[in-house]
């Protein structure tokens, strides 16, 4: 056989060369058009991050006008203060004092009662004497970040640690012994609050739960605009650090995400203004309608009939839907801050306490 003529090699060796060279620079083409790729990536990324770090720092609350239906307790400036318990002390797992104050009654009837939002115990009284006067022994507690609780005014240290507050008190002052019954009451925040325990791990520390008019989620039928009037909320900073948390990355949770509508300072007998983590450890959560379906120990709503925070004819319809066992109950002729503030609400309360709790 014949192999192929020199002329013949020089044509393969040119169009091996060329192919070559081809490749080559397709190969330079790839890499340049994979490098392009990735850095228009690393700008998106880059884009999204400052974005996302733009939205956390700069969506802070800002502070509403003042709303008298959620900062004035009525008649509360008439009080004889003097005559109100003073503050005591029981120490967390942490080390930080838990503040109440004690009403002394029956050992074998308590009651801890949970102030609303900004507030430190001090305007539960009227409900804490009614409370009293059928016999029960209340604890009226300041929330951690609330009323000289915790060490930062409206702040908490890590999600879920007013759960963990709750049990320390319950078992440091002795709610925790045999033959006590025990009842969790709450007004506003601190209704949801209620809801939230008795949804919640610790559902076994009582055995009845009453919330009074509760903050039940952003997306509750029972609130009107804006709550009211009463808060302003920093929704955008909200949904980043929720993002951040589900990740599992508990940043820059002690920005502010709450302001309310008062123009009181920050000591220990208010709160305008509340972290993330203190926010989303005071709340029910997102599922709060799967959360309220899940309860099992007795538990009542109780709400004044004019609440200028909440729809009162709402809760009713609501529950029946999710859970037909929570019971509710509409006061005729009160407001919102009446019902803490009014006396007969105070004794209408302490009358669904003592029906509820077996008294």
């Amino acid at each position: 056989m014949t192999g192929p003529s020199n002329r013949e090699e020089s044509g393969l060796v040119r169009e091996d060369r060329i192919a070559f060279g081809e490749a080559k620079r397709d190969g330079r083409g790839m890499k340049h058009t994979l490098r392009t790729m990735l850095l228009g990536l690393a700008a998106l990324l880059v884009l999204i991050v400052c974005g996302f770090a733009g939205v956390i720092a700069f969506s802070a609350p800002q502070a509403p006008p003042v709303l008298a239906a959620g900062d004035s307790v009525p008649g509360m400036a008439a009080w004889n203060f003097a005559a109100i318990p003073k503050p005591q002390r029981v120490t967390a797992r942490d080390g930080a004092p838990l503040v109440y104050r004690l009403y002394p009654g029956q050992v074998d009837r308590a009651v801890v009662l949970v102030h609303g939002s900004t507030g430190s115990g001090l305007e539960m009284d009227k409900v804490a004497r009614a409370l009293q006067a059928e016999g029960a022994t209340v604890y009226a507690i300041a929330l951690r970040g609330h009323g000289g609780s915790g060490t930062r005014n409206g702040d908490v240290s890590y999600i879920g640690q007013l759960d963990d507050d709750l049990a320390d008190l319950v078992k440091t002052v002795g709610l925790d012994k045999p033959g006590v019954r025990r009842t969790l009451m709450g007004f506003s925040a601190g209704g949801g609050f209620v809801l939230r325990t008795a949804s919640g791990r610790n559902a076994a520390l009582f055995d009845n739960y009453i919330a009074v008019s509760p903050y039940l989620g952003s997306d509750s039928p029972t609130n009107r605009p804006g709550t009211g009037g009463w808060t302003s909320v920093a929704t955008p900073r909200i949904v980043a650090l929720s993002l951040l948390s589900q990740a599992g990355l508990p940043w820059f949770q002690d920005l502010a995400v709450v302001h309310f509508a008062t123009n009181a300072q920050a000591d220990d007998n208010r709160t305008p203004v509340y972290s993330f983590r203190l926010l989303a450890s005071l709340n029910i959560g997102r599922h709060w309608r799967e959360a309220l379906a899940h309860i099992r120990p007795p538990t009542q709503i109780v709400v004044g009939a004019n609440d200028e925070l909440f729809l009162a004819d709402r809760f009713a319809p609501l529950m029946k839907e999710i859970d037909p066992r929570i019971g509710v109950t509409v006061l005729p002729g009160h407001g919102h801050l009446g019902m803490i503030g009014d006396t007969d609400a105070a004794t209408s309360l302490a009358t669904i306490w003592k029906t509820s709790a077996g008294s």
